[in-house]
This record gives structure tokens, sequence and C-alpha cells, in this order.
């Protein structure tokens, strides 16, 4: 397996983040797996972590500081430097929420009917406070944003998989995939454990989204993949989300 993390200075937070997640990776009940590191880093703190656990996790580090600077493109840099059978996102600043997360995730995999997997969730706000579970469900209407699966760090894809994120895309990137693998290579396999912590902070990509950002990929969504001929549900869908925002 490879745990693949795109890596950014995030607010001056990127280093401290990836540490936290590195110390629970050296906990899990798996161990076969690699962590890949794409980083876009300008300073060397990233680089520094990863170098601080060296010989505790087998880590291998990109330099993508020369690549397109936007999460969908560097995370695709990320699954497409990872040599491991499964693929695994992890953003670098969520965490495995479980020493067996892992060994979970592996386990998906193990029956051979679906070709990626989704896994459940949860928040950790900065004082460790952990909201609602979410268990994914993916839908018709989430690639207009009712994102009801959870960030790519819900994410594995065994490596026959080409799909990847849209680097077009910022708010409606992972919903955007979701659709996507849905249509290419089927259901995925859900596993309803929470394995996932998303961290809430001011420096994730979400809080960058404004108005003109949503509606704008709200369009393009709709663009990619338009409704049957006949089906007037989606379009008016369309219509209230942008009406809405």
């Amino acid at each position: 397996m490879s745990i693949s993390i795109p890596a950014y200075e995030m607010a001056g937070m990127g280093a401290v983040f990836l540490g936290e997640s590195f110390e629970r990776l050296t906990r899990q009940t798996f161990r076969d797996f690699e962590v890949v590191v794409s980083d876009q880093s300008e300073n060397a703190g990233v680089r520094e972590t990863c170098a601080a656990y060296d010989g505790r996790l087998d880590i291998r580090v990109i330099d993508n500081r020369a690549g397109a600077r936007c999460a969908s493109a560097n995370v695709n840099t990320a699954l497409d430097g990872a040599a491991g059978e499964i693929r695994k996102v992890l953003f670098q600043d969520d965490l495995v929420a479980t020493d067996d997360a892992l060994e979970k995730i592996e386990a998906a995999f193990a029956s051979g009917d679906s070709r990626w997997s989704v896994c459940g969730s949860t928040t950790i706000g900065p004082d460790g406070s952990r909201g609602r579970a979410l268990v994914p469900r993916l839908t018709e209407r989430m690639r207009f944003g009712r994102n009801t699966v959870s960030s790519p760090s819900v994410l594995a894809v065994h490596q026959s998989v080409r799909t990847r994120f849209d680097e077009g895309l910022v708010w409606l990137m992972d919903v955007d995939f979701y659709d996507r693998a849905q249509i290419e290579y089927g259901p995925p396999v859900i596993v309803p454990d929470c394995l996932i912590l998303n961290r809430i902070h001011d420096g994730q990509v979400s809080a960058s989204v404004d108005t003109t950002l949503r509606k704008r990929e709200l369009k393009e969504v709709f663009r990619k993949r338009p409704p049957r001929l006949g089906s007037v549900a989606h379009r008016e869908y369309l219509r209230q989300r942008l009406k809405a925002i």
C-alpha cells in the first residue's frame, strides 16, 4: 500500500500537521506500506519532518515545487508517484482515526469486487473535539456540492484506476472524482467505520472558497456531465443551487 500525501506550507502549520499524521501512521497494525509525499513547500519544514521520521516510516518525498499550485494537481502527483497496489490518499492535515485503519482499508480490496474504496470519517477541531461520524453515500446530486462522501482523505484506489482529480477544480474536486470513478469503475467498496479525521482549521483549502468560485465550478461540473436527454430535474437542481449561493 502507498499513502499518497500532497503537502505544502499550509499557513505555517503544514510541517506540524504532517508530523502528527506521521505519528499515527507509526502505530498502524498494518505495516506493509510506503508514504509518498508530494511537497510544494518553499521552505524546508515538510522535508525536515519527513527526515525526522526516516527509519520509522518508509517515506519518499517528491519535490513538486515546479508543479501546478493547486491541491488537485499535488494529490495527482502523489498518486502517480506511488508504487503500491493500493494507493490511499491522505491530506497532510488529516489523520487516521484508529490504529487498524490501514488494515481495514487493505481488507476492503481483498474480495476483488471493486477497484476503489471510501471509508467513514468525522471532523476534528483545534481543541480535539470530534463531529458526527459520516458513512459515505454516493448520490446523483453529490457533484453539485452536496458532499455525502467526505474529503479525498477517505479515498483509496487500486493501481489500475487511472481516474485523477480535475486540476481545474478546487471546491468540487472530490465529488467530481467520485462521480467519474463510479461511472468508469462502478461503485466503491464502502467501509462504514470512522477511519479518517478531517481537521478543521483556518488554513484548510475549503477556507479559500468564495461565492464566485462555487458558481463557476457548479456550472463546470454540469457542463462536463449534462443530464440525460429529457431530464429536467438536474437542471432545476443546478438552478436552485446557484440561486442559494
